[in-house]
């Protein structure tokens, strides 16, 4: 093999290695097909299937189905309306099982493997896949806020980031969604309370912290207290109430 094929060969397998980081999808759009259940993935479902989540795989998705490692992404979303063509059911999702508002953000902290191929949402009124008992999910609109595995190769290393804020905030300032994983811990008040990353940190990762108070971004290194045995920040002057923030830190995963 010559000298120039020598160079090329790991060019080439650098080329092929795929990083997978987290994305926070905001999307709005119609649930995936079901009689009972709020589809957010699946193993088998055709590129059109699922435009509430464009299709995107969740995050750790592989943990769901594996017989021995478990995971629970929280995923927030959000009913907008729930019409449906004459002379179809009616979807009963507002009164079953004690209902759910249309545009309330619902928190949903476990999802669960229905039918061996799909993950839905754990309705939190029943602690079932069921949010409703007539009709169809595919006339449900809704916005989702969920955690998604994106794949690529411009990167070798990547920090992690936990992203900070209110809900509303958080869609108001990535309205198409961000690199990261929200922090369902704490919401920022100024109150300086201290709370968990989303991840195991390391010690000396980047501490860098990108943070939008008002219409301002503004930026700071090691000012978040890190607490690496406790994997915790705080800060109260850079949490302020309706702040969001973008943490940056080496997380064991």
């Amino acid at each position: 093999m010559d000298k120039v094929s020598l160079q090329r060969v790991p060019a080439d397998a650098a080329q092929q290695t795929l990083m997978t980081i987290p994305f926070t999808l905001i999307n709005t759009g119609q649930c995936h097909a079901s009689s009972s259940e709020i589809v957010i993935d699946s193993l088998v479902v055709p590129a059109t299937n699922n435009p509430l989540t464009q299709n995107k795989p969740l995050y750790n998705r592989a943990h769901y189905f594996s017989p021995t490692a478990q995971s629970c992404e929280t995923v927030w979303i959000k009913f907008l309306d729930v019409s449906v063509p004459t002379g179809q059911s009616e979807v009963n999702m507002t009164t079953f099982a004690g209902g759910h508002a249309l545009n309330t953000w619902i928190k949903v902290n476990q999802c669960a493997v229905s039918g061996g191929e799909h993950i839905a949402l754990i309705n939190p009124n029943n602690n079932t896949t069921q949010w409703f008992s007539t009709g169809n999910a595919q006339h449900i609109e809704a916005q989702i806020i969920m955690t998604t595995a994106f794949e690529t190769d411009e990167f070798d290393v990547m920090p992690y980031v936990d992203i900070i804020g209110h809900i509303d905030h958080i869609v108001a300032t990535f309205p198409k969604g961000v690199m990261g994983q929200i922090n369902p811990n704490y919401i920022p008040d100024g109150s300086g309370l201290r709370f968990n990353l989303t991840q195991k940190a390391r010690d000396k990762g980047p501490e860098f912290c990108a943070y939008k108070h008002g219409e301002q971004w503004h930026t700071a290194t090691s000012a978040m207290a890190l607490d690496t045995a406790q994997s915790s920040i705080s800060s109260a002057d850079i949490l302020q109430p309706n702040s969001v923030a973008l943490y940056f830190y080496d997380a064991i995963t």
